[in-house]
């Protein structure tokens, strides 16, 4: 049978529990007029995917997508949330596609809905910042003090003093928790530095928080049989848009930096940081097989027994630790912490954005790229899938939700 076919007699399945997980995830209450509209958003995306599964080709997702984006802008709605819909969609369709069919076919299924729905993902994404990009754009206006989308209470600020432009991560209520929502603010936030030819770059929390980011929101991580740290992952897609950008970017860190946001400041190209400052990888406490470019990210920042020890221990490594290790630039008092990293981003953009930019390029290309063999890749991938399918790793997550211990059990 046809995966195209096994998806449209799954239809009406397919869509009810896509809608009732939307509905889970904002846990507001909709009207009968909203939750109509909803279903027939939902039931025409499914339309496309189909579609595109029966062609064989993501094609005819493109152009929607770009609508879809378009639209949410024009709206000034958030994009993280259509890109939340077709996160969700992906892992219905998943698991249909994993009970329908076997062997050759189902993989080559799974593959052709992860491209359908990673193409508009990626869509998306890329209409969305060009659209907050254009000169003309609210999103550009400066300073951008309310941030993404321009709407009060956004979870991103950006603002720009002379030559250097600051990037301020703003959701207390989840303590900057990285979802699809901040990582798509950041993005388009570096997309209107770039149009404004920021030559510097500060990224920071919000004045008076104590923890600079508690990492990757863990709501929003994939429950099993999906790679939770894939491709198109938001926070991903995030470091990617940093390490690209071709202006010096500072992470300016007060307070605590836990799990991705790690990842995060390390990709950052200079860091400058208080006493009140702490830096944790906390993948082993959620039973998390970290990714291969991401671990490539430490192995270009710190010593190998230092790697080690944070990752097997999931312990923080404080402000004094991190200077002596070399993680961070310069250790400064509270009080002179944002002068001192203003002052070091306004003494860059004196200098060449030019060569500034073809010098951060060339060592990003010497540091990411590290050959690997192809059979050497693919057991390490095996290893990773075996881990993230396993019940460890949904313990991890139910612990850290009931805010417990996990009992692991190294199945």
């Amino acid at each position: 049978m046809e995966t195209s076919a096994v998806l449209a007699s799954a239809q009406d399945e397919v869509v009810s529990e896509v809608v009732a997980s939307l509905e889970r995830r904002d846990q507001a209450h909709q009207d009968a007029s909203s939750l109509e509209r909803r279903r027939r958003d939902v039931l025409n995306l499914f339309e496309l995917v189909l579609r595109c599964v029966h062609e064989g080709s993501a094609e005819s997702i493109i152009t929607p997508s770009q609508q879809i984006a378009a639209d949410r802008f024009a709206a000034g709605a958030d994009l993280a949330e259509a890109q939340g819909t077709f996160n969700i969609l992906e892992e219905v369709l998943w698991r249909r596609v994993a009970g329908s069919l076997a062997g050759d076919q189902r993989v080559e299924a799974l593959g052709l809905v992860h491209a359908v729905l990673g193409a508009g993902k990626d869509t998306l994404a890329r209409t969305y910042v060009a659209l907050a990009s254009r000169a003309d754009s609210p999103l550009s206006q400066e300073p951008a003090a309310t941030g993404e989308g321009g709407e009060a209470g956004a979870v991103v600020r950006t603002e720009v003093l002379g030559d250097v432009g600051i990037i301020v991560l703003d959701d207390q209520r989840k303590r900057n928790a990285i979802g699809a929502r901040m990582a798509n603010g950041v993005v388009a936030a570096l997309a209107r530095l770039q149009a404004q030819h920021a030559r510097a770059v500060v990224l920071r929390a919000a004045a008076g928080m104590d923890v600079w980011s508690a990492g990757h929101n863990i709501d929003e991580l994939p429950r099993g049989r999906r790679d939770p740290l894939g491709y198109n992952d938001h926070l991903e897609g995030l470091l990617r848009a940093i390490r690209i950008f071709p202006a010096p970017i500072i992470a300016m860190v007060h307070g605590t930096v836990w799990g991705g946001a790690l990842d995060l400041v390390l990709s950052c190209d200079l860091i400058t940081a208080d006493e009140t400052a702490s830096f944790a990888i906390t993948a082993a406490n959620l039973g998390l097989p970290y990714n291969t470019t991401g671990l490539l990210h430490f192995v270009g920042r710190l010593p190998m027994n230092l790697i080690k020890e944070m990752f097997f221990t999931a312990a923080p490594l404080d402000a004094q630790k991190a200077k002596e290790w070399l993680l961070v630039n310069h250790l400064v008092g509270s009080a002179k912490l944002e002068s001192f990293t203003f002052e070091l981003a306004a003494t860059i953009a004196t200098k060449s954005p030019m060569a500034m930019a073809v010098i951060k390029e060339q060592l990003r290309v010497l540091t990411d790229y590290q050959p690997i063999a192809a059979q050497v890749y693919e057991r390490m991938q095996g290893l990773r899938r075996e881990a993230y399918d396993s019940s460890d790793y949904l313990e991890g997550l139910n612990a850290f939700a009931e805010r417990r211990q996990p009992n692991f059990r190294g199945t």
